[in-house]
């Protein structure tokens, strides 16, 4: 009876020790346990999808002002670098050596007139107090009178003259005030310069815009109005503004040998105050936004070549559930298709991992779930006990 006893037990053990050999031997087709110490539910949210790169605050717009022959030589630059300046400062003066020879004749001339004038003048005085002096009617009384009024015509006659002088001094005076070139835009001088190839004064709008460049992959998320946040380095300050335009050429000389890189502008809705012109800075552009969306980890998303999956749990099991995704910003992924909000995922999936195994969840002792209870049966229980008992001796 002992005996028939002792080959009863040796069976049942063997039965159990055979099956557990199925259940965890690496080839077996059976889905083994898992054991999923976190779990997650989606959650709805908003989620941002957002470009991230550097840049630095340029004028809004430069003023270049080139040297024109037409107006002759330089004279003198009258503006310095760094100067503010504002609409009608003086910047360049020119000289015109035939205007200057013609404004000194006549210079010349309106002196020597004044002094015949001045002449004149006192001669009629004379002239007069000679005529005042004489007999009435005698010979020499009528020869002053006459005298006097020719010096009379002569001087009507040279103030003529001099006044013609005078309008042709006043059109070559304006004509030297054209030489004189000023500025029709408020701004800074921010470089001058005596090659012929490049401007000879540069002026740059005391207003700042910020310049960005993104890499050829990217330049396509990029879209006028799109809005961007401006954070200064080491600073806790930051500006708010919009895309206002996007290159359409790359920064460098495209080349077979490195990707290209676009310019962009940012236009901020404040300027800053203390930021000075060349300042660096980090970009940030939000490129797509949704608003009420499902959303989970990141690291919940199991990649496998263009597909990805999340591992779901239905009725204490794996279920390896093929998703669309969405935007990715930080450690959130969007799922557009294929998770209701109400189910719960692994939070960290493994390769170990297949589609139908058992799933062991921690059970909380202080404070036991219902969900956890109501996902797992009797048999199920007891089999996660037996698994998990084995297992410790691994």
């Amino acid at each position: 009876m002992k005996r028939w006893k002792r080959y009863i037990f040796i069976v049942i053990v063997l039965c159990i020790c055979a099956n557990f050999y199925i259940l965890f031997h690496a080839q077996s087709k059976i889905p083994k346990s898992v054991y999923v110490n976190e779990r997650t539910k989606p959650e709805k949210t908003n989620i941002k999808e957002t470009v991230h790169t550097t840049g630095m605050t340029v004028p809004t717009e430069r003023k270049f002002i080139y040297y024109n022959p037409q107006l002759g030589a330089i004279d003198e630059i009258l503006v310095t670098k760094g100067q503010e300046i504002q609409v009608g400062t003086p910047l360049i003066r020119y000289v015109d050596e035939e205007i200057d020879r013609e404004i000194h004749r006549i210079a010349r001339k309106k002196e020597q007139l004044n002094a015949q004038i001045e002449q004149l003048s006192k001669d009629i005085d004379d002239y007069t107090a000679m005529s005042s002096s004489a007999k009435e009617d005698s010979i020499e009384k009528m020869q002053w009178e006459e005298k006097a009024r020719e010096a009379e015509r002569e001087k009507t006659l040279l103030e003529w003259q001099m006044k013609e002088y005078e309008e042709q001094q006043h059109e070559l005076t304006e004509k030297k005030d054209e030489l004189i070139v000023e500025s029709n835009t408020a701004g800074v001088v921010e470089e001058i310069s005596y090659d012929k190839s490049k401007p000879l004064i540069t002026i740059a709008s005391p207003s700042a815009v910020v310049r960005g460049k993104v890499k050829e992959e990217t330049i396509g998320k990029l879209a006028v109005g799109q809005t961007a946040t401006i954070n200064v380095p080491n600073e806790h300050e930051s500006f708010a503004g919009t895309i206002a335009d996007i290159g359409k050429f790359p920064i460098k000389e495209a080349s077979f040998q490195e990707k290209s890189e676009y310019p962009f502008t940012v236009q901020l809705n404040e300027q800053p105050k203390q930021l000075p012109f060349g300042y660096h800075v980090n970009i940030t552009v939000v490129t797509k936004e949704k608003n009420g969306v499902i959303t989970v980890p990141a690291e919940a998303v199991w990649h496998e070549k263009t597909k990805a999956f999340v591992y779901v749990i239905h009725n204490g099991k794996l279920e390896k559930r093929n998703v669309i995704l969405g935007i990715k910003h930080g450690k959130k992924q969007e799922i557009e298709q294929g998770l209701r909000q109400n189910e719960y995922i692994v939070s960290h999936p493994t390769k170990q991992m297949k589609h139908g195994m058992d799933v062991i969840v921690p059970f909380e002792v202080a404070k036991p779930r219902k969900e956890t209870i109501k996902q797992l049966s009797k048999w199920d229980i007891v089999k996660h006990f037996l698994d998990g008992f084995f297992r410790s001796f691994y």
